[in-house]
């Protein structure tokens, strides 16, 4: 087939590419207009080493107390993906959520240990006031946690787990933006609809 032939049945069916694009561009703008506002919240979670043991060893100091702050940061890593911990803090904030399964709990926080000191959490909240509801009772609840190994450990290991201001980011669909998408991206499907239809007639 000659591009000359390709140019004329493009013509013939530009009613139906356009009316293609309009239907695509449409329901992308009106998806993106009615879709809810989400705040993307990331904190960091510092480590910080509350006192030395008095001994002539220095057990905890140096090296020692490096290494126990590291497996803090992973133990609060795990423990954010505890179904338990998760339920816990947001009840603690007293924000209502639909956990539909087990699955739902566990991938509610995004937890990375960036040092052994600094735990980096992330998660998604549906209002400003929520994020940062969620935020205290993190700190919260893992404090804690971690005043319960304290006295487990007959208060050798003495570490507080401290967050500076949460970053919360509004995250609303670009509605404009996603209209011109849907409209060349709807031209292009109709592209198809038109010489498929040429083919199978």
């Amino acid at each position: 087939m000659e591009i000359k032939q390709y140019i004329k049945i493009t013509k013939e069916g530009f009613r139906i590419i356009i009316a293609v694009g309009i239907i695509a561009a449409m329901s992308a703008f009106l998806f993106s207009a009615i879709k809810p506002v989400v705040y993307e919240v990331s904190m960091s979670l510092v480590i910080n080493k509350n006192k030395t043991q008095n001994t002539d060893d220095f057990k905890y100091d140096g090296y020692y107390a490096l290494q126990t702050s590291d497996m803090l940061a992973s133990s609060i890593v795990e423990w954010t993906k505890s179904p338990t911990m998760v339920g816990a803090i947001y009840q603690k904030a007293e924000v209502n959520q639909d956990f539909k399964n087990i699955k739902s709990y566990t991938k509610k926080f995004t937890v990375n240990k960036m040092s052994s000191q600094h735990v980096e959490v992330k998660f998604k909240a549906d209002t400003r006031e929520n994020a940062k509801k969620i935020s205290s009772a993190i700190v919260e609840i893992i404090s804690e946690k971690t005043k319960a190994l304290e006295k487990s450990s007959k208060e050798e290991i003495s570490f507080s787990v401290s967050s500076e201001n949460p970053v919360i980011v509004e995250n609303k669909p670009n509605a404009f933006l996603n209209l011109f998408i849907g409209l060349f991206s709807g031209m292009i499907l109709g592209i198809f609809v038109v010489f498929g239809k040429r083919y199978f007639a």
